[in-house]
């Protein structure tokens, strides 16, 4: 029975399409037989040289090379069928191999076997099944004209919005391919920026899987619901929330269970992927699993690299690119935080060399966006530093975790010139943010110190 490289090769041979399986993406390295290699490269070496450029190898010519070959081919199958099922072939066979060294290194070294496990399941998800995506302008004219009438009329064609509505106007809306970056000096509060956001998701019916290594889950989440309910955090870290931010809470704990949304936000837990296997490959079965609308990495310079990098800036590098594949290939939008540069608070505006450890982040984002916590103000600077698909300086939003991060005003170009003496974290600030409590938060707290000085 011909094996399926060579009822491909058969196929070619009989009707001369090698260029629709080079289309489709086949390669030499899909033929794993010797036999079936050597016809394929025949093939192909004599279709691109100069001489006979375009021309593919008949019946009677290749009998003169390979006079035992008959033709094998089932009629009944498509072309693209065959190409894909010497692509599944190829799958199966690495795979396999793959696997059996990865099991090797699992019984000596558990971390590194985990860790080829992660470069396996990248590498084979590289191959995939590659089928040509390529689009003609012709083709895609029409869909794109639609589209631009259809958002004349009034029609949101957006994945979903912005929380501020200057970001939401300029963008048009957060877009399915959109890889968003809050990059910032220390405390600067990016990570409550990131909370916000996420938490805005939540109430507009997103589902929001978030992965930290900054904190531990509960922080994070804690910090969200703080948002969700718009309560003061400090208060409700400390139980000191006033009445009416306690039903707040109450009123989001009943919306969560009579909605049935209690696994709307998920936060994946560092403990699941051993040492050096919090990678974007782990990340992606997750995504995968969990099926979300959307991800969030508060500080994706702590992930792993499932390439092995050594140095952070190609470490980082090499993450980025791979959650930028990510994306397109999931359809899945992504929102990450990331550490500027010391260096950053000299500077006058928001350059993107300011970004920690790789410039290689802001070829791969589609918008970075500055976070400045500012000085003796209780706002925020979100100043954009470079964006793909639209302009705008930036904007100021409120800064009261988490009770207030709603928009504030524009920023125009005098107030990035100061972005200098004004990107204080909250270690230069710690009371920038601060909200003075009520007379009610201070006798409940001065109620609460005299029983402990008690016990």
């Amino acid at each position: 029975m011909a094996n399926r490289e060579m009822q491909l090769v058969s196929r070619v041979i009989h009707t001369g399409e090698l260029s629709a399986v080079i289309d489709w993406g086949v390669t030499s390295e899909d033929f794993l037989s010797n036999e079936g290699r050597a016809m394929f490269n025949h093939l192909v070496g004599y279709y691109t040289q100069a001489e006979s450029s375009g021309s593919v190898i008949g019946p009677a010519a290749m009998a003169q090379f390979y006079p035992n070959f008959i033709r094998c081919d089932d009629p009944s199958m498509t072309l693209s069928a065959l190409c894909m099922e010497v692509r599944k072939q190829r799958l199966s066979i690495e795979g396999q191999n793959r696997l059996s060294e990865a099991h090797q290194m699992l019984a000596r070294d558990p971390v590194e076997g985990i860790n080829l496990l992660n470069r396996v399941t990248s590498e084979l998800n590289s191959i995939g099944f590659g089928k040509n995506n390529d689009r003609t302008l012709g083709a895609a004219f029409n869909d794109i004209c639609n589209r631009y009438h259809l958002i004349k009329s009034g029609v949101d064609m957006s994945w979903g919005v912005w929380p501020w509505e200057p970001l939401q106007t300029a963008t048009t809306g957060l877009q399915v391919d959109d890889y968003i970056c809050f990059y910032g000096r220390p405390k600067s509060m990016k990570s409550w920026v990131l909370a916000y956001f996420v938490a805005f998701l939540f109430n507009s019916g997103r589902r929001v899987l978030i992965y930290t290594k900054e904190m531990t889950q509960d922080n994070i989440l804690q910090r969200v619901i703080a948002c969700i309910a718009e309560v003061n955090y400090q208060s409700f870290r400390s139980g000191n929330l006033v009445p009416h931010e306690e039903s707040a809470l109450d009123a989001v704990g009943r919306y969560i269970q009579a909605m049935r949304a209690g696994d709307h936000i998920i936060c994946l837990s560092g403990r699941d992927a051993p040492k050096g296997g919090d990678s974007v490959p782990w990340l992606r079965s997750k995504i995968e699993k969990y099926k979300p609308d959307m991800f969030a990495i508060d500080g994706l310079y702590l992930m792993s690299d499932v390439h092995g990098a050594k140095k952070d800036n190609e470490r980082v590098r090499n993450i980025s690119r791979d959650l930028r594949q990510m994306i397109l290939d999931t359809q899945t939008p992504g929102l990450v935080t990331l550490q500027a540069n010391r260096a950053a608070a000299k500077n006058e505006d928001a350059n993107l060399d300011e970004v920690a450890f790789s410039d290689g982040m802001s070829m791969d984002c589609t918008a970075m966006i500055r976070v400045i916590n500012e000085k003796d103000l209780p706002t925020i600077q979100l100043v954009v530093g470079g964006s793909r698909e639209w302009d705008l300086n930036g904007i100021r939003i409120n800064g009261t975790p988490a009770h207030d991060f709603t928009f504030h005003s524009l920023l125009t170009s005098k107030d990035i010139e100061k972005a200098k003496e004004h990107d204080n974290g909250e270690v230069d600030n710690p009371q920038a943010h601060v909200r003075k409590k009520t007379a009610t938060e201070v006798s409940a707290l001065r109620s609460v110190n005299q029983r402990i000085a008690k016990m």
